[in-house]
């Protein structure tokens, strides 16, 4: 592992492994699931790239790649500002990391992905040569050069899945959109330059905010509740707990649920802006909640239904007594949000197929879930089953015309069914794209174009330690 403390270092690590051919593989607080931050090569810890900590930048923050996003956030708010695309881990995750798998969090519903807020960032290319994007700004070369060559040769339209959500591939239909070599970088996982610092847009703080919980009788209420929260401004996030969670963290007992029927889920939902129109939202979803509803406008009323989330803790902490292990090997799938219902019926029949139970939540007003089947790692047919179950669930998602990643990234685990997704044509220009920018293959090989051979799971199982017991029936945490 080598631990560059700046620009500098990086670009003469970089230039290295560049002329001497060696793999590297960009790390930073090492949240991301999907393996796109362990390989094969030398580990690029960057997580010092925090030394001088964010600055305020306009209206947005100057960051070093290694500056978390809790503190970032804690930056745009001391100025009153905020940067609404966190994902749930942002007390941990480097805006580096965000960065490169185009992270996204609940309120991202409203407010889009990282990609929406990054303005610039400075880059290392595998040859040491440090270089600057900007979203308004000209690209320089080669840059500059492969994103008029992809807009002129790419089809059109570009066959790409219809979802409102995608950290999968290269981002090529943004960069078609924008023309903008930035759009290539975010989301690239380093596989095409090293991020070392970003200037990330914030936005004013609301005057007002509520949350509302609501009970779901039926699954295939979503759609028809969610079609008009995703057209209505107020709304910054609509979540989903699945019933899965909802029968094994026993939620229909929580007290703060008093009066919400929640047979078949429940959905959350975040209302912002001025006073007034924070009320007429509740208002509004009181007249159409099915099965109920709670509400809180203070900061902790907010707080105990946003824990709601958490609820999965318990659920996995019995099934750790149980010598069974949450495992996201399937954790991250987009389906457009009118198939969500059909895409849920089909993880049922998956997991029932495979007698595996799963925690599922997620962000259902974008269609994309989060499922954390629960695995017994000490049974030797484990692998079996979790190969069933991450085949059925691709060949799903393909489908009803999802992707695979909708905020996580592909890392090693869904690089290798990126062709079960996009056509040829898109999976031969993110090839085009890899080898003009890293031709020698040292930056993060294997993620996002494939290696031959390579396995999604390997390495994915128990510690020694774990397998032989010494560590006691709880584990570590």
């Amino acid at each position: 592992m080598l631990i560059p403390a700046d620009t500098d270092d990086v670009a003469a690590v970089v230039g290295w492994a560049g002329r001497e051919g060696v793999a590297l593989v960009p790390r930073g607080a090492g949240t991301g699931m999907p393996g796109g931050n362990v390989g094969p090569g030398v580990v690029l810890d960057l997580g010092r790239l925090a030394a001088e900590g964010p600055h305020p930048d306009r209206e947005g923050l100057r960051l070093g790649a290694g500056v978390t996003g809790a503190a970032a956030r804690s930056a745009a708010r001391q100025a009153g500002r905020d940067l609404p695309a966190l994902p749930s881990s942002a007390h941990w995750c480097t805006v580096g990391g965000m960065v490169a798998c185009n992270a996204a969090g609940a309120r991202s519903f409203r407010f889009g992905a990282v990609r929406e807020w990054t303005r610039e960032a400075t880059v290392v290319r595998v040859d040491g040569t440090v270089e600057t994007l900007h979203r308004h700004r000209t690209d320089p070369d080669p840059w500059a050069d492969l994103v008029r060559e992809l807009r002129a040769d790419l089809p059109d339209p570009l066959p790409w899945p219809r979802v409102r959500k995608n950290s999968s591939g290269y981002a090529l239909d943004a960069m078609l959109e924008s023309g903008n070599a930035l759009d290539l970088l975010v989301g690239s996982e380093g596989t095409l330059g090293v991020v070392t610092e970003v200037v990330l847009d914030t936005q004013a703080l609301p005057s007002a905010r509520a949350v509302a919980l609501l009970g779901l009788p039926d699954r295939h209420l979503l759609p028809e509740l969610a079609a008009p929260l995703r057209s209505d401004d107020r709304v910054t996030a609509c979540e989903y707990f699945g019933r899965r969670l909802v029968a094994l963290g026993e939620l229909e007992k929580h007290p703060v649920l008093e009066g919400v029927r929640c047979a078949d889920g429940l959905l959350l939902v975040e209302l912002a802006g001025d006073p007034g129109a924070v009320e007429d939202g509740l208002e509004a979803l009181a007249r159409g909640a099915p099965a109920g509803l709670v509400t809180a406008r203070d900061e902790a009323g907010m707080e105990a239904l946003w824990e709601i989330r958490h609820a999965a803790n318990p659920v996995l902490a019995r099934a750790l007594r149980e010598g069974r292990r949450s495992t996201q090997f399937i954790e991250d799938c987009v389906v457009p949000p009118d198939a969500l219902p059909a895409f849920l019926e089909g993880l049922d029949a998956i997991l029932d197929r495979h007698h595996t139970e799963a925690v599922v939540f997620g962000h259902a007003g974008d269609g994309n879930l989060h499922v954390n089947p629960l695995m017994d790692l000490a049974d030797p047919r484990w692998r079996d089953r979790v190969t069933g179950i991450l085949h059925d669930t691709i060949a799903l998602v393909a489908s009803l015309g999802g992707t695979l990643a909708g905020e996580h990234g592909d890392g090693r685990l869904r690089t290798p069914f990126l062709d079960r997704i996009f056509p040829p044509a898109v999976t031969e220009a993110f090839r085009r794209v890899k080898e003009r920018l890293d031709p020698g293959n040292v930056l993060n090989p294997g993620v996002i174009v494939p290696v031959d051979g390579a396995d999604p799971l390997a390495g994915l199982g128990l510690a020694p330690e774990f397998a032989s017991g010494s560590q006691g029936p709880e584990g570590r945490r």
